[in-house]
């Protein structure tokens, strides 16, 4: 085994959007900042062919801007065989909003992001040990390809989404539901080509039954086969009459009511958000192994019924698996502020808010088909979900900050984390500068800086 040893003011763990957020924006405060990711690329779930939700809110105006908005105009700037790489903001009268972008040029404007803000990196990385002294995080041990690295740091990060640091630390957390523990479950996303979409958006219009939604999701108007026509930045949430009758007869490999398309920019092909893994949870290491196995085993499935049964879809073929499992919702930590369905649902922006919020309540049953999707005003993120109430320099950012499972359900959305760790990284550097905690800064100066980052409070 090889040692080495790491020296920093802000150690980050996690590179999806929340890391991603936490870090460029604290090393541009001037702190020396290691990112570290158990990937070798950038970006987590802004990988695995999911959309932009949340830059918009339920009347089309917009309410996240800063480093989400820099990294989609900087992929518009690639240009490619399609066009740009990245889409701009669709209303949606399901989902508020929709932005499509290529995956895979994602990760290369990630990495000039986090390289040209000067924050350094250590990949193919994962948490091994924590060193708690007195209820502060003094250090940390990493490993990876025969090193074990300590690395010291004056504040943590924790932006691994399942709150793996923040759970080897011990601090206090909450899983599931209120009053049942059920767990959103979550889904392996693919990719298929030879898509005929035409074709698809025609048997939607011959047959509108199709986009009927449960009295569980709330709809606007327009949400239709001319919608779809009108603009290729869509996703679809269809099939759900189909659906019935595909389980009736045995013959759908998946427990969910409706199939969900997400249209790509490359012609012919859509990310399918499509498996269930009911019972799963992601922070348990042989739960989601066993999600994997099951997850390949329905894409497998999945697809020769959607060749025969699916109009459009006769000659789809599968191009992507993609690497990890997206999950939907695991650890929830302790912070000095929880954010609650109260203040989701009555959209409360309080005064020390660090980002909003603007995607429905979105609960996937761990128990069953269905979907709990309601629509709600945009609400504030307050800064103390972003910090340990129990642990000393241990801060956390995206869907393993302080809050409950509803209010969850609408903030694990990747434009809302990467806004949330933007303030989270904003507070850490301040803290370091000023030598306090990270708990004691001034929020107003979080949100000025914010704010000149070109965001929105």
């Amino acid at each position: 085994m090889n040692y080495a040893e790491k020296t920093c003011d802000i150690a980050v763990l996690g590179a999806g959007p929340a890391g991603l957020g936490a870090a460029i924006r604290a090393a541009r405060l001037g702190a020396s900042v290691l990112l570290i990711e158990q990937n070798g690329y950038l970006g987590g779930n802004m990988t695995i062919g999911l959309p932009l939700l949340g830059f918009l809110d339920r009347d089309g105006k917009q309410v996240i801007r800063g480093l989400a908005d820099e990294l989609m105009e900087d992929l518009r700037q690639y240009r490619t065989a399609y066009g740009p790489a990245a889409s701009g903001y669709r209303y949606c009268p399901l989902h508020n909003s929709v932005a499509l972008y290529d995956h895979e040029l994602f990760k290369l404007v990630a990495l000039h992001k986090v390289l040209d803000a000067g924050v350094e990196l250590l990949l193919h990385t994962s948490l091994e040990s924590v060193n708690v002294e007195n209820r502060t995080l003094r250090s940390i041990t990493v490993r990876g390809k025969g090193y074990r690295i300590a690395v010291n740091a004056k504040v943590f990060i924790d932006a691994t989404g399942d709150g793996d640091l923040a759970f080897e630390a011990g601090a206090s957390y909450e899983k599931g539901q209120a009053g049942t523990g059920v767990i959103q479950p979550p889904t392996m996303m693919f990719t298929v080509g030879g898509v005929e979409m035409e074709k698809l958006i025609d048997y939607i219009a011959a047959h509108p039954e199709e986009m009927e939604k449960s009295p569980s999701i709330q709809c606007a108007q327009g949400y239709d086969a001319e919608y779809f026509r009108a603009d290729p930045t869509w996703v679809m949430v269809t099939l759900r009459p189909l659906y019935k009758r595909l389980r009736a007869e045995g013959k759908l490999p998946v427990d969910r009511e409706d199939m969900i398309i997400i249209n790509s920019l490359l012609p012919g092909e859509v990310h399918l958000n499509c498996t269930r893994h009911l019972g799963v949870d992601g922070s348990d290491v042989f739960s989601l192994t066993h999600a994997e196995i099951e997850g390949y085993l329905q894409v497998e499935k999945f697809v020769q019924t959607i060749r025969a049964e699916v109009p459009g879809f006769e000659n789809c073929y599968i191009t992507n698996i993609y690497p990890s499992m997206g999950i939907r919702e695991s650890r929830r930590f302790k912070g000095i502020r929880v954010l609650t369905e109260q203040d989701v649902v009555s959209g409360h922006i309080p005064e020390d808010s660090i980002a909003i919020g603007s995607y429905s309540v979105d609960i996937h049953m761990g128990d069953g088909n269905s979907t709990d999707f309601r629509k709600i005003p945009p609400y504030g993120i307050p800064y103390g979900v972003t910090v340990s109430d129990e642990i000393e320099g241990l801060m956390f950012a995206g869907r393993c900050a302080s809050m409950d499972a509803v209010a969850m359900s609408s903030a694990r959305v990747m434009p809302i984390c990467m806004a949330m760790g933007e303030g989270a990284g904003i507070g850490a550097a301040l803290a370091v500068r000023q030598r306090i905690s990270p708990r004691d800064v001034d929020v107003s100066q979080v949100r000025d800086e914010i704010l000149r980052g070109n965001g929105i409070l």
